[in-house]
């Protein structure tokens, strides 16, 4: 069982994630609706989101016609993809426990197997998407890869009217190990500023072991750098997985 902290994503942190980082859902979009229907993926069939996050991406799921679930362990993220995807299952918890319904595609976005911050933890959950896929189904996720050298640590921030998000991250390729340390100031009705900290701690894989996990469960495995125009940066991968038919 993977111990997760109980605040990852808190209520700021999820507010100001939907907010200001949607970019990556919405760069992915296209050419994942694009290979579902190179898979034969009808806008009928279900899909399953592992960390759906706010829900941006499953409300555009269910645009396009797909029957939706989402998981995520974090609950404000889960309260607040009620609000934007209406029609959407979800259900909170850790991706390598949850039962994973039954399903035609599973995707999962911005490297959320990463924060499983366990290779058994991703391997158990990968096993848990191929017993979940119907015959033919596909699974499509990015991950992020190990830094090369010594510890490397970078500082950036984003910010809006209403919110200044701050993260310094550490990478420790010996550990195979990212931690972000995340400050939040979020504006209130009253006109203060809330400050709420998070650590988020993940861990990274090179490209070769995440697709040797992969075909030794049994899926067919394509790479990519990128969601069609939509490049990912030079340590990040999108793994296109197949569960053979039967």
């Amino acid at each position: 069982m993977v111990e997760l902290d109980s605040t990852l994503y808190g209520i700021d942190l999820a507010h100001i994630h939907v907010d200001g980082y949607g970019f990556h859902w919405a760069g992915a979009a296209d050419a994942i609706l694009k290979w579902f229907d190179e898979f034969g993926i009808s806008s009928s069939d279900k899909v399953v989101d592992l960390g759906c996050g706010g829900g941006q991406w499953l409300e555009r799921l269910t645009q396009e016609g797909y029957e939706t679930c989402g998981i995520d362990v974090s609950e404000a993220m889960i309260h607040i993809g009620k609000q934007n995807a209406p029609k959407s299952q979800f259900l909170c918890g850790s991706f390598d426990e949850v039962k994973i319904p039954s399903c035609r595609a599973v995707t999962s976005l911005g490297e959320p197997l990463n924060y499983l911050n366990s290779g058994p933890a991703i391997r158990r959950t990968m096993r848990n998407v191929f017993s979940a896929l119907q015959s033919g189904g596909v699974f499509i996720f990015d991950v992020r890869h190990p830094a090369k050298g010594p510890l490397a640590v970078r500082n950036h921030h984003q910010m809006s009217e209403d919110w200044f998000c701050h993260a310094r991250v550490e990478e420790d390729h010996r550990k195979k190990q990212l931690t972000r340390f995340i400050t939040t100031f979020l504006c209130l009705e009253n006109g203060k500023y809330r400050r709420e900290e998070e650590v988020h701690r993940l861990k990274v894989f090179s490209r070769a072991e995440i697709a040797e996990w992969l075909r030794n469960i049994g899926f067919r495995v394509r790479t990519k750098r990128g969601y069609g125009i939509y490049q990912l940066g030079p340590r990040q991968s999108v793994f296109i997985c197949r569960k053979p038919e039967s």
